[in-house]
């Protein structure tokens, strides 16, 4: 038997193990859904326990206990890098699979941050996507007129609230200066002496235009989406995949679509959030280690990514044969395979602590109980400790 540790509500892991085992006459998967964010902690604790599944779900590059940079250090995750598949990838995409020239990891998606829009709710109010950061502001106003929210916002554990400082942070930060990140590693660059600040001072600025949930600090994602798929709220700042969850609690006949997220008034200059989604990685102690990673190379395979592509809102890493973007990713599928992109800032984080910071601070300061410099402040201390 081999086990398998994934995220609970991923609607393509029953018809991915299924395969396998069809492939496989013999082998039984037991899967364990775990719920985000207790997934994070709870696989860490059981690599580092020893007792954790055979194959694990993990996040690309740093910024959290299951990162595999994180998980490297102790040696918790096997070598992958003799698998076909990572011939797939290039060398930035293989610098977040793992460190050291092994391959620890293998993630079938780029996840997109893009602006999720009810299109029935935004036709009922006369409004379309905008491109301009005062069109946002606009639409705020517009929503607000019609008794909705223009963006759903989750401020608890989970949800999406750091998703909206990523979309801004792709145009502000990485969009004005492509060189930040290399610049914050070598100390010729932080947080407070940034567009950083900028970033907090705009997401301060649809705080305080009502542009989001009420709230939102103890609003949960699941209200949050919700909020989306009734038409309660117009739109969503968020991970591409969860297009699925929202569809499927929103009426008959409800659609979606997608558009990069403004932060300026040129519309020209703005960037997309685009970077590799969490995968899979094998436990360096599992008793099945072969078959453990026969098991992530299916789900890298053709016939993985098919699976993955048809049964969820993903944008696949690699080439599938015959693949067309579902309609609600069109408003962002042509960018996504742009120059126009920038990876998430957390990936690059250098340890977890920062993006344990920046979780409960950005909490604290979308609550109004902490400033933009306190909050940038102290990301500084905790990416020079």
């Amino acid at each position: 038997m081999l086990t398998v540790s994934g995220f609970a509500g991923d609607p393509t892991a029953e018809p991915l193990i299924e395969a396998f085992e069809e492939e496989n006459p013999g082998v039984t998967v037991e899967f364990t859904a775990l719920p985000f964010p207790g997934i994070l902690t709870q696989i860490n604790t059981e690599l580092v326990s020893g007792n954790a599944s055979d194959v694990v779900a993990v996040f690309p590059g740093n910024g959290n206990p299951i990162a595999v940079h994180a998980l490297a250090k102790g040696d918790y995750l096997a070598d992958l890098s003799g698998s076909d598949w990572v011939g797939n990838y290039n060398d930035a995409n293989k610098a977040v699979m793992g460190t050291d020239g092994e391959i620890l990891m293998g993630a079938n998606a780029f996840t997109i941050i893009p602006a999720i829009y009810n299109t029935q709710a935004l036709e009922a109010v006369g409004a379309t996507p905008p491109t301009t950061f005062s069109e946002v502001l606009a639409l705020c106003d517009t929503a607000k007129s019609n008794g909705k929210v223009a963006y759903a916002l989750a401020g608890v554990a989970g949800g999406n609230y750091p998703y909206v400082a990523y979309a801004l942070y792709a145009t502000l930060v990485h969009g004005a200066n492509p060189d930040f990140v290399a610049e914050q590693a070598s100390g010729d660059a932080s947080f407070s002496d940034s567009e950083w600040t900028t970033v907090l001072s705009k997401y301060r600025e649809m705080v305080d235009a009502g542009c989001f949930t009420a709230d939102a600090t103890g609003t949960s994602v699941d209200v949050a989406q919700g909020q989306v798929a009734k038409g309660e709220a117009l739109g969503i700042v968020t991970v591409s995949p969860v297009i699925t969850a929202i569809a499927d609690a929103a009426p008959e006949g409800t659609t979606f679509q997608t558009a990069p997220f403004p932060a300026t008034d040129d519309a020209s200059e703005t960037f997309l959030p685009v970077g590799l989604g969490a995968g899979y990685g094998v436990n360096a102690k599992s008793k099945n280690i072969d078959l453990a990673k026969k098991f992530v190379d299916f789900y890298m395979s053709d016939a993985g990514l098919k699976i993955a592509v048809e049964l969820a809102s993903i944008y696949p890493s690699a080439p599938v044969e015959g693949y067309t973007p579902p309609e609600s990713l069109a408003g962002v599928a042509e960018q996504a395979q742009g120059d126009q992109t920038a990876s998430f800032p957390d990936q690059t984080w250098p340890n977890a602590v920062v993006n344990q910071t920046y979780l409960d601070g950005l909490q604290a300061f979308i609550g109004g109980q902490t400033t933009a410099e306190d909050l940038l402040a102290q990301l500084d201390s905790a990416y020079n400790g």
